[in-house]
């Protein structure tokens, strides 16, 4: 505990207040739940969080102040999957306006799966199902979001 806690807290409340600030740009509505709603209080929540990962470091710190003396290292394999996952996000964002949602979802979260070690096709297969499945629910039936779809 040190000096990685205290950077990566400051970096995300840096991040939870930028998100937060740019809800403000949001288009006013009036229908069901405001769209400044959910990022507002997944910014909050993170926020909060990282407030929490701040003490934690700076209290790591002055108790053991020799131990943070070690250089980090980065592991390739966490690397190459962080690279991985940032490439399959940036395609999610590119193919969906073109198939919709129900077409890409479920791949996406299949990918997640696989890339998280997941070897169960069966159970990849189902949880990317029903979890597709719950999220065009919560936000197309419950939040009324719009996603995209696919015409033809």
């Amino acid at each position: 505990m040190g000096k990685k806690e205290i950077l990566f807290g400051v970096l995300l409340m840096i991040v939870s207040i930028t998100v937060f600030a740019l809800t403000f740009r949001f288009p006013h509505q009036t229908i069901a739940l405001p769209p400044t709603a959910f990022p507002r209080f997944v910014s909050t929540c993170l926020f909060i969080l990282a407030t929490i990962l701040l003490i934690q470091g700076i209290l790591g710190a002055k108790h053991n102040p020799g131990q943070n003396k070690t250089a980090y290292k980065f592991d390739k394999k966490f690397l190459l999957r962080l690279v991985s996952m940032l490439v399959l996000a940036f395609a999610y964002t590119r193919i969906l306006p073109l198939t919709g949602y129900v077409i890409t979802t479920p791949p996406f979260v299949a990918g997640t799966m696989l890339l998280f070690n997941e070897k169960r096709w069966l159970w990849i297969a189902t949880v990317s199902l029903i979890t597709s499945a719950l999220l065009y629910v919560l936000f197309r039936m419950i939040f009324k979001v719009p996603l995209p779809r696919f015409d033809l």
